[in-house]
């Protein structure tokens, strides 16, 4: 099992995470029901909800031994939120590197950050933003097209279902991907 710190508002889960490294356990989660500083990939603005049910803000605190396969570990992580996707009767596309797509609109996007001392890797912080209850009108606060859970299957999403879908997930592949890597291509 892992420990889930939880916030109700946080300026960035990955922020947190990583001040806080030193002193977190290997897959340690950190959440919280709003960000207010979140990003993404070259420091682009997330856009962050609590209302209509929540979103994922998570970031994934891992510490592994075995470093050889880091440079996967960003489409290891989108691999893992396609197939949680999947379980809600989605069909995600890869949108390289980070990114994770239905017909062409951002739901997910995905962000790992290694942190070293010297030639040491002292832990990896992945950060994970999943829109599952954005609505029509807040999706339109984002730049690009995106979408949500929601706006797709016109339901609200547990966050805490969803979640914990994510982890096991994430918990049942992640020994094998650090010894042999990802298996197979991730098709953008």
């Amino acid at each position: 099992m892992c420990d889930i710190i939880h916030f109700d508002k946080l300026n960035s889960t990955s922020v947190w995470a990583k001040e806080n490294l030193e002193k977190l356990k290997d897959f340690s989660v950190v959440s919280c029901d709003l960000q207010t500083t979140g990003h993404g990939q070259f420091e682009r603005k997330w856009f962050s909800s609590s209302e209509n049910g929540g979103n994922i803000y998570v970031s994934i605190v891992l510490k592994p031994d075995n470093i050889e396969h880091l440079n996967e570990l960003t489409r290891f992580v989108s691999l893992i939120g396609a197939k949680t996707l999947e379980q809600y009767g989605l069909k995600p596309k890869f949108k390289y590197p980070n990114d994770i797509l239905i017909d062409g609109k951002k739901i997910a996007g995905f962000l790992a950050e290694s942190v070293f001392v010297g030639q040491k890797c002292i832990g990896v912080v992945v950060g994970i933003g999943i829109n599952l209850n954005l609505t029509q009108d807040e999706l339109k606060n984002i730049d690009i097209p995106a979408t949500s859970i929601f706006n797709e299957i016109g339901r609200n999403i547990d966050k805490k279902e969803f979640l914990n879908k994510y982890l096991d997930n994430f918990k049942n592949e992640y020994k094998d991907f650090l010894i042999e890597g990802l298996k197979g291509e991730i098709l953008c």
